[in-house]
């Protein structure tokens, strides 16, 4: 990334793909917003455990640059992703400007291979 620090950083979300999927990517919070930012993360991570259509939800900090987080997300589809980001304290925390950009990818979970009788 060669964005300096007083750069904006463009968000970047692809469109979000039919069916299961999973959502990845980097989140660069204002360096003196990234304490937080973490707090609230932690809460998101609580709250998405009650969430239907969220099938697994993790977010970490770099413990190089404190101000980078990454996140991995799986959802049983766009309704639930937009669910979650409906709930009030996504939308506070789009409205508190902790967040300076996200880049984000979308993919679809490598499924494991189903056995096969008498294949090794």
């Amino acid at each position: 990334m060669s964005n300096s620090d007083s750069e904006p950083f463009l968000t970047e979300i692809p469109p979000i793909p039919e069916g299961e999927f999973c959502i990845y990517g980097t989140v660069h919070a204002y360096p003196e917003h990234a304490d937080a930012l973490e707090a609230v993360y932690a809460e998101t991570t609580r709250l998405a455990q009650f969430e239907p259509g969220a099938i697994y939800y993790c977010l970490t900090r770099d413990s190089e640059q404190p101000h980078i987080f990454y996140f991995f997300e799986q959802y049983t589809g766009k309704q639930a992703f937009d669910d979650h980001n409906a709930q009030p304290i996504i939308q506070k925390l789009m409205e508190d400007k902790f967040i300076r950009g996200v880049k984000a990818k979308f993919g679809k979970q490598i499924k494991p291979r189903v056995a096969v009788e008498g294949s090794g």
